[in-house]
């Protein structure tokens, strides 16, 4: 890495030779890279700090399935449960439920035929060769440059005039 070349002004055999040099220089960086990571995951720091941190996970998943277990076992949470079931099974057979899941299949079913109608037109607009395919549009222009009455919308100026802005 301790070669710079200055770029070529003109194409030429320096110019190959810069990118044969650069190409070195990647490589000879990409395999110190590779030493210096294969160091770092090898050393025995790292392999401590594996086994420490895999006793820490078993240690964690012991706990918690002493946790969840007790908890499966407390007569508590048990009828909180059941009561939670009670009332999804409640929700679900309820008219109003039964009405958003109506609501919710029809516009699931619109969405299904607009993008079905979507489909379509983009099929047909690609079916069209390119140069007819462009629409030629002419814009006629008026020379009348003056419009209409303005009519105010703001309900508390009934007669037309133009509100002084503090």
């Amino acid at each position: 890495m301790s070669d710079i070349h200055e770029p070529p002004s003109e194409q030429g055999p320096s110019s190959s030779t810069t990118r044969l040099d650069l190409a070195r220089e990647l490589r000879d960086l990409g395999q110190q890279l590779e030493q210096s990571l294969r160091g770092v995951v090898e050393s025995e720091q790292a392999k401590n700090l594996q086994r420490n941190l895999l006793a820490g996970l078993r240690e964690l998943s012991t706990q918690m399935q002493t946790g969840l277990n007790s908890l499966k076992e407390n007569p508590h949470v048990q009828n909180l449960a059941e009561r939670g079931q009670q009332a999804v099974t409640h929700a679900q057979e309820s008219a109003a439920a039964r009405e958003f899941q109506e609501a919710l299949a029809r516009g699931v079913a619109f969405l299904k035929e607009q993008l079905a109608s979507f489909n379509a037109r983009q099929k047909r607009q690609e079916a069209i060769p390119a140069d007819s395919a462009a629409q030629r549009l002419t814009i006629e222009h008026e020379d009348s440059s003056t419009t209409g009455e303005t009519i105010r919308l703001d309900p508390d100026q009934q007669d037309g005039t133009a509100s002084n802005l503090e």
